[in-house]
């Protein structure tokens, strides 16, 4: 409702994630985009892509940095890596593609940072660390948690996907649709941003896991309840964002 505003871009701390996902597991664009598609189960991975993306999102990279997934966004918000380049054909074969197809979209790296040999080996000056060393961190995980991966991922070809991340160029105002963590929502708060919490007394329950147990409210967040027609709960986005300007003016 508010990208009818030029100023205005969306951005999700799991876009790249579920961007990273998608090769790593092989998702079609159904499964790592579709909310229908998420909650069902995969055979060859038994488990479905909502779990895959708690997992990768949580137990891999948040453990490894708590603030991963903000620092990734503001890599692509504020730090932006030169223009997409695909990866060839021979780039996609190798063995290991899809683990560096992941790592690219995890931590944002350019295509020489993660299909040549001397760009994986120099240090990123925003991350402080190589390609190397996160394809070391990515693969740490992989390996621990599914040690057949190697042997299924290979049953299906490796495909770069076909979302691209938001494109900073021209806006000044974001919005991050999926804080689901409180050091994120402070993350934010300490940045100048505002927490809209859109609550709706029906909201049908999902897969039970940390990233789904909501953020508490804190003095200065917004509440818009979500519980009546697209209409209404378009007349209160619009109201709260134009209460928004006027404390900004």
């Amino acid at each position: 409702m508010l990208l009818e505003y030029p100023q205005v871009a969306a951005y999700a701390l799991a876009d790249p994630l579920k961007l990273g996902c998608q090769a790593l597991f092989g998702l079609n664009d159904e499964q790592a985009w579709q909310d229908p598609y998420k909650e069902l189960p995969i055979d060859l991975w038994g488990t479905s892509p909502r779990q895959m993306f708690q997992r990768a999102g949580t137990e891999w990279m948040r453990h490894d940095n708590p603030d991963h997934w903000l620092l990734r966004a503001d890599r692509q918000l504020n730090h932006p890596a030169p223009p997409y380049r695909c990866a060839s054909t021979e780039q996609l074969a190798s063995p290991q593609a899809a683990l560096w197809l992941a790592v690219q979209a995890f931590w944002g790296l350019s295509h020489g940072q993660t299909w040549s040999l001397a760009g994986r080996s120099e240090r990123d000056p925003y991350w402080g660390k190589t390609p190397h060393e996160m394809f070391d961190v990515l693969t740490a995980c992989v390996e621990r948690d599914i040690p057949d991966y190697a042997t299924k991922r290979a049953r299906n070809p490796v495909h770069e996907g076909t979302r691209r991340l938001t494109d900073a160029a021209g806006k000044s105002v974001f919005v991050i649709k999926d804080i689901r963590y409180e050091n994120e929502a402070a993350f934010w708060r300490a940045h100048g941003g505002v927490i809209w919490h859109i609550v709706r007394d029906d909201a049908v329950r999902v897969h039970a896991h940390s990233s789904e147990l909501g953020i508490e409210r804190a003095e200065g967040d917004v509440v818009i309840e979500n519980n009546d027609s697209l209409a209404t709960l378009q007349r209160a986005v619009q109201h709260a964002w134009r209460q928004q300007i006027e404390r900004q003016a």
